[in-house]
C-alpha cells in the first residue's frame, strides 16, 4: 500500500466527542452534526485544507465498547470556549505516514485489517500515538479518507 509522509504542526483545535461503540450511527450522526457546525461557523476553508480529524481513543481490543472515545475535530485559531456545542484544545504535531483509501466501509475495514502488516512491509517505525483519520472530500463517487500512522 502507498503512502506518503507529512508532518503536521501543533495546532490549536475545537473537537467534539462521543462515547460509545466505535462504527455505530452515533458517531455518524456525530460527523453530520459536526459539519453542520463547521458550516454554520463559516470554516469550511478549514475543512477543505486541513480535514476533520477522527480519533479513536481507545483500543476497543481493552476498553469496553461503552466506553470507547472517538473525536472529531479540527485545527482552528478561532476561541469557540464559549461555545457548549464544541471543546477547544491543542493538537500536538508529529511525522506521520499517510495512506489514502477509498472511504467504504470495506476498504476501511480492510486497511484497518492489514494495518500491522502494512507497517511492517513498509518497515515504518511507529509511535504510541492513536492513528487518525482525515476526512476532506464531500462530493462524488470517488469519496476518499486518509490514515495518518504516527512515526518517529
Amino acid at each position: 500500500m502507498n503512502y506518503k509522509i507529512e508532518i503536521l504542526d501543533n495546532y490549536k483545535m475545537v473537537y467534539v466527542r462521543n462515547v460509545g461503540e466505535y462504527g455505530s450511527s452515533v458517531n455518524f450522526q456525530m460527523m453530520k452534526n459536526f459539519k453542520k457546525w463547521v458550516s454554520h461557523n463559516h470554516l469550511e476553508e478549514v475543512k477543505k485544507t486541513k480535514g476533520i480529524i477522527g480519533i479513536a481513543r481507545d483500543n476497543p481490543q481493552l476498553t469496553p465498547a461503552e466506553q470507547c472515545r472517538y473525536d472529531l475535530m479540527l485545527f482552528t485559531d478561532k476561541d469557540f470556549s464559549q461555545d457548549s456545542q464544541v471543546n477547544m484544545g491543542d493538537f500536538e504535531g508529529g511525522k506521520y505516514a499517510v495512506f489514502t483509501v477509498t472511504h467504504t466501509t470495506e476498504a476501511v475495514d480492510l486497511f484497518w485489517k492489514n494495518i500491522d502488516k502494512t507497517i511492517s512491509q513498509n518497515d515504518l517505525t511507529i509511535v504510541n500515538a492513536p492513528i487518525l483519520e482525515r476526512y476532506k472530500e464531500e462530493e462524488g463517487e470517488d469519496k476518499v479518507c486518509e490514515f495518518l500512522v504516527p512515526m518517529k
